[in-house]
């Protein structure tokens, strides 16, 4: 994945050109994301749907806000899949994607 997985212009349109505030919001997301990402996984180990589903809904609006599209449906269906306690192919195959594209996110915003 060489590729810019993220994109702020959303996030820099809500800032209206301040860059201090975007540098903040990355700081943040940086800053809690990675645990709630740890948490979604390790309660998924445990079969703790409800965590599951509970986590990703608090992780989607930043998904979304900071343009990493290619999972936006993938965290749909992990926190769907999570809040209806159903463990299939699907939510597997889903939170891979979720964990391998916030994982190269991270990885890409460190270095921004």
């Amino acid at each position: 994945m060489a590729e810019q997985i993220y994109n702020l212009s959303q996030l820099e349109e809500l800032a209206g050109g301040n860059t201090e505030f975007v540098d903040s919001m990355v700081d943040t997301f940086l800053e809690h994301t990675p645990g709630q990402l740890e948490e979604i996984l390790q309660a998924f180990k445990i079969s703790d749907l409800a965590t599951v589903g509970a986590v990703a809904h608090k992780i989607k609006p930043n998904i979304e806000l900071f343009g990493i599209n290619t999972i936006k449906q993938d965290i749909r269906v992990v926190e769907e899949k999570g809040k209806q306690g159903v463990t299939d192919a699907e939510l597997e195959t889903s939170l891979k994607r979720v964990e391998l594209h916030l994982k190269e996110a991270f990885n890409q915003l460190q270095q921004r």
